[in-house]
């Protein structure tokens, strides 16, 4: 009868302790080339878990080249929404979705002598004072990838790695110019705003690298 009993109090709590193994969200800190965030994870199976991940980074620097000062800024800030498949159940995982994409980059020109050319016509700086870049990019971009890390559906601390790409197709740029002579210089503008989009055309994929560590609960 003592033996029934410890066999049936054990079956009792079997339940209670595989729910306490079984964790119901995963939450993580990483840094990306996307920017730095965090990331939330909501186990669907024992080895398929939705993610999702918000990511910010600002990142301003100043160059000169050719008697021009370069000042420029480029703006991280995305929304993934993922899919992780851990492989045999290990630590292992392959990832898709989709990423919501608000990258930006912003440059301003200015010419350190007097002349600034613009599509191969040169201008006085007492006409054109400065160049001014806007490039955008398309604001939802597929994305796959894999990783390593320990599955959503298991509690406690794990090490996070993803390494993928963006499908972020052709980014587009906006050229304006500032001084006397912004109309007369339009349409050099326009020519060389035309060729940065040529050359922004080659540029269809975003690496993706990421590290970081989480708490499953």
């Amino acid at each position: 009868m003592r033996n029934i009993i410890l066999l049936g109090s054990a079956l009792t709590l079997l339940p209670l302790a595989a729910h306490a193994e079984s964790a119901r969200v995963d939450i993580d800190l990483h840094a990306s080339s996307i920017g730095a965030g965090v990331g939330f994870s909501l186990p669907l199976s024992e080895n398929v878990a939705a993610r999702i991940s918000l990511s910010k980074l600002n990142y301003t620097f100043q160059t000169n080249q050719d008697q021009i000062n370069y000042d420029a800024t480029f703006k991280l800030g995305s929304v993934a929404a993922l899919a992780d498949w851990h492989v045999f159940g290990g630590y292992t995982h392959l990832t898709a979705g989709i990423i919501f994409n608000n990258n930006d980059f912003t440059m301003t020109a200015v010419p350190v002598g007097s002349t600034f050319t613009i599509n191969g016509t040169t201008y006085l700086t007492s006409q054109i004072s400065s160049l001014n870049a806007n490039v955008t990019f398309n604001k939802v971009a597929p994305y796959i990838g894999f990783g390593w890390s320990g599955r959503a559906s298991k509690t406690g601390f794990s090490f996070k790695s993803d390494i993928g790409v963006m499908f972020i197709g052709s980014p587009k740029s906006e050229l304006s110019v500032t001084g006397s002579a912004a109309s007369a210089a339009a349409n050099d503008v326009a020519a060389a705003q035309a060729q940065l989009d040529q050359d922004l055309a080659k540029i269809k994929l975003y690496p993706v690298v990421s590290l970081g560590i989480g708490y499953a609960f």
